[in-house]
């Protein structure tokens, strides 16, 4: 076996697996329906969409209809597809007699930039941190049996699901004013603090950061120990699975692709119903809503989006070669690129280095926007690709993990 972990080099565009690239595609423009609010709106908003503004109407529909369908389900697409991304580097190394392992913990130490980047000069609310420290904890299971990857996984999922119930239940027993605390800095905040977060946003770019620093900081310490370390990783450990499986490269039959949007659909989507039909019933209460009834989603948004893979897969089976599938795959083959692209977008329309729209902009325009992006995101993908091999982010990213310059132009 050769010693160097060197003599890898990156996949060939020519060689990619198209059905991946059309479903990371979908993920990563499905994303934006429910990042958009952490760019336009306070950070409550998110979670507790009563915090800002009146939920009614065309904003209620709009709020209903991307948290039951994008809250959290492309979001977990995204993360299996960066622990399938793992798998695939591992075996193209034991095809060519090779260690992979100094080459991930590159490619994972230099996301972790980008990551630590994104989330203080741009968004709080990155992900890219999040899935470089989770991949390289998980990579000890790149090559365990997928029946292990996918029981692991469930495991690291329940413990994240107990520790949201532990805590919850555990309120009784916190300090007195700690509860109303917790509530007022992340649920339901006083209009002085919402408008504190408002005009720091809206100031220029340096002021930003001030604010922004702590959300990041809060982000990729107690959020990531308590909550989306264990969600990531369970996730990514049954993307390992599913890619092992031929699950995502349209490979499994259409029975096996039925039978998950079976039960992607047949649960999950009724528990996320539940959910927030909970939520109303109580009038968002922060204790019930925050601690308990999110579980519905928890584990309906991670059941849809196997609902959303079986579907697609399904349509990959009957073709890729239409205009709409190449053109999604464009998208998936810069998902990278294409993400950060998307909050640079957001960040300069809603903030005051650019046309300072944050908390102007209601849920509505709000969606508006994200189709807006998409367009941009898909004829700028396929622009790109036209003359490069890469995105742009793709290629920074390729040339730092294997140690030298990628050529990017097309011959």
């Amino acid at each position: 076996m050769a010693s160097s972990s060197y003599i890898l080099e990156p996949v060939a565009p020519a060689k990619r697996i198209i059905s991946m690239d059309i479903l990371r595609g979908i993920a990563v423009l499905g994303i934006l329906i429910m990042n958009i609010q952490s760019f336009a709106m306070p950070s409550v908003a998110y979670n507790n969409p009563t915090a800002y503004e009146n939920l009614v109407g065309n904003d209620l529909w709009v709020w209903l209809v991307s948290h039951v369908f994008a809250d959290q389900k492309f979001m977990a697409i995204f993360s299996m597809m960066f622990g399938a991304s793992v798998v695939m580097l591992s075996q193209k190394a034991r095809k060519e007699q090779v260690r992979s392992t100094d080459l991930q913990n590159k490619r994972f130490i230099f996301l972790a930039i980008f990551g630590l980047l994104h989330a203080y000069l741009l968004w709080f609310g990155d992900v890219l941190f999040v899935y470089a420290i989770c991949g390289f904890f998980m990579f000890i299971f790149r090559s365990k049996k997928s029946s292990v990857q996918i029981r692991t996984g469930i495991i690291f999922l329940i413990v994240g699901s107990l520790i949201s119930l532990i805590i919850g239940y555990s309120t009784p027993l916190w300090e007195p004013g700690e509860y109303e605390a917790t509530a007022a800095e992340i649920w339901l905040p006083n209009p002085t603090a919402i408008m504190e977060e408002i005009d720091f946003y809206r100031s220029n770019w340096e002021r930003q950061i001030l604010y922004r620093a702590p959300q990041a900081f809060q982000m990729q310490t107690t959020v990531f120990i308590f909550e989306t370390f264990w969600r990531v990783a369970g996730l990514m450990l049954i993307g390992m699975a599913l890619y092992k499986r031929r699950v995502f490269k349209a490979k499994q039959t259409v029975k096996y692709y039925t039978k998950m949007i079976g039960y992607g659909f047949g649960l999950g989507l009724p528990l996320v119903i539940i959910g927030t039909l909970l939520n109303f019933n109580y009038d968002w209460d922060f204790k019930l809503s925050f601690f308990y009834f999110t579980q519905f989603n928890y584990w309906g948004s991670i059941l849809m989006a196997l609902g959303y893979i079986g579907v697609i897969m399904l349509m990959c089976k009957s073709g890729t070669r239409s205009f709409l599938a190449k053109r999604l795959a464009d998208v998936g083959k810069m998902a990278l690129s294409t993400y950060l692209i998307q909050s640079i977008m957001c960040s300069f329309i809603f903030y005051g280095h650019g046309m300072a729209l944050f908390g102007d902009m209601d849920r509505t325009g709000q969606i508006v926007f994200v189709m807006g992006i998409w367009i941009f995101n898909i004829v700028f993908a396929k622009l790109w690709l036209n003359y490069f091999k890469f995105g742009p982010f793709e290629w920074i990213w390729r040339s730092l993990t294997y140690g030298k310059m990628q050529p990017i132009v097309k011959k």
